[in-house]
């Protein structure tokens, strides 16, 4: 199957995960949709992205691929991808945000979704909300990338609670309960925090070592997660440390308690930090636990089972 992959390409990109196992199943072109930028405030806010339409149709035209996946494509217009439609290649959408939650894409995502031929989620719920308006829906959770994130021992010198995500409100309000721990909070936008170290973002396996370091690993989910999960779930337990998250079953095999600590406010955040850096021994036993359950969730074993659900479309 020859497939073109299209979306961001930059660093730490889900596309750059998903290559890999995509090209074990397919033969597999890039193309990067948008236009480059010397403005960081563009580089830096999504709403800003200029779609480059025409570098897509034009890609599809000239190497006339059996299929299309368009990771996320945001600004992608509906018009285009039926246009590419109707050429006779198979369009496939891999989505990993939350389409209903509308200010985090611009224009409205659903019209792009509905002319795909195979929608992808990462979330049953989802699905049962979008199924109805669409050709084809089907569930791949996340992943983590193990060329960014590997599989680290449990254990070892280990120090401290890593947070690693964009800011937000909600974060902040739940890391401030942490000021006073040895916490490290890295991410974008974290210079209008007073938090006590809190930097910029690192990406790949920057992020891996960070992560590596860190006894605990907090996950604080966006509303829009809400209930399920989101990438840095299987990052966290991947690299070894213990992880303190939103509780969310959609999507996740981690659970309170065998695999993972679950808290509902800042309270709770704080007093299981407090508590779990008493017990290192215990919770090297219940981070080696979640390390376990998620250690085959590869974006490479990902990739894979997206293309081969590309392939069946192409197949039918």
């Amino acid at each position: 199957m020859r497939l073109l992959l299209a979306g961001e390409d930059g660093t730490g990109s889900l596309l750059r995960s998903l290559q890999p196992g995509l090209q074990r199943v397919s033969d597999v072109t890039v193309v990067n949709p948008y236009r480059p930028t010397r403005s960081r405030v563009a580089r830096a806010a999504w709403r800003l992205l200029d779609p480059d339409e025409g570098r897509l149709l034009e890609a599809t035209y000239q190497l006339r691929p059996d299929a299309l996946l368009l990771v996320k494509g945001r600004g992608i217009s509906p018009a285009a991808i039926g246009q590419i439609r109707r050429s006779g290649c198979r369009v496939a959408v891999y989505y990993p945000d939350n389409p209903l939650w509308r200010w985090q894409d611009a224009p409205d995502p659903l019209p792009r979704l509905r002319q795909a031929d195979l929608l992808i989620l990462w979330q049953e719920r989802l699905v049962g909300l979008l199924a109805s308006s669409s050709r084809r829906v089907e569930v791949v959770p996340f992943g983590y990338d193990d060329r960014w994130f590997p599989l680290v021992p449990t254990g070892g010198a280990r120090h401290g609670i890593v947070f690693i995500g964009h800011w937000s409100r909600r974060r902040e309000r739940f890391l401030r309960a942490l000021d006073d721990l040895p916490l490290t909070v890295r991410g974008g936008g974290w210079d209008r925090s007073s938090l006590r170290d809190a930097g910029p973002g690192v990406f790949e396996t920057d992020a891996g070592r960070l992560l590596a370091s860190a006894q605990i690993g907090v996950n604080l989910l966006h509303p829009q997660c809400t209930g399920a999960h989101n990438m840095r779930t299987r990052e966290v337990s991947a690299s070894g440390a213990l992880q303190l998250t939103d509780a969310g079953v959609d999507g996740t095999p981690l659970r309170p308690g065998t695999s993972c600590v679950w808290f509902r406010t800042p309270e709770d955040l704080r007093s299981a930090a407090e508590s779990w850096l008493r017990r290192p021994e215990e919770a090297v036993e219940l981070a080696g636990r979640g390390q376990v359950l998620i250690a085959n969730d590869t974006y490479r074993s990902r990739g894979e089972q997206i293309g081969r659900l590309v392939a069946q479309l192409v197949a039918a």
